[in-house]
């Protein structure tokens, strides 16, 4: 059986400069581009141990002959240590808001929030309280 060496979620965009700016402006560094100058086909940012892939949607229906639709059946989670700063950065850096941070109930145990990417995928912001 095959062993696996990482994991990596790519997303189907219509700008992926505009998707890996948000992200990196969240603070994942870049660690991929393609082509390394001009418009980008395929850009890559890390989080924790997991590669983040923003992929040209047009590219992969030109080139590969994967028909794309950018954003809505997509959703990120992350994880993290202060849902409402982190909430609060994604909205500067150009996320638009859908649910408000909250705690779970009844036992409040997580505190969430979502939020869409500047190319309409969903982000999910997930905070385990003690």
């Amino acid at each position: 059986m095959a062993k696996f060496g990482a994991v990596q979620v790519n997303l189907w965009c219509d700008d992926v400069e505009r998707c890996a700016a948000f992200y990196r402006r969240l603070g994942m560094p870049e660690r991929f581009r393609f082509p390394p100058d001009g418009v980008a086909h395929q850009v890559e940012v890390e989080a924790a141990g997991t590669r983040i892939g923003f992929t040209s949607a047009r590219v992969g229906e030109e080139l590969f002959g994967i028909a794309t639709t950018p954003g809505e059946n997509t959703e990120i989670v992350l994880w993290c240590d202060d849902v409402d700063s982190l909430h609060r950065a994604a909205l500067d850096a150009g996320g638009e808001p859908l649910t408000a941070p909250t705690d779970s109930s009844p036992d409040g145990r997580l505190r969430f929030a979502w939020l869409r990417d500047p190319e309409g995928h969903r982000v999910k912001l997930v905070q385990e309280r003690s």
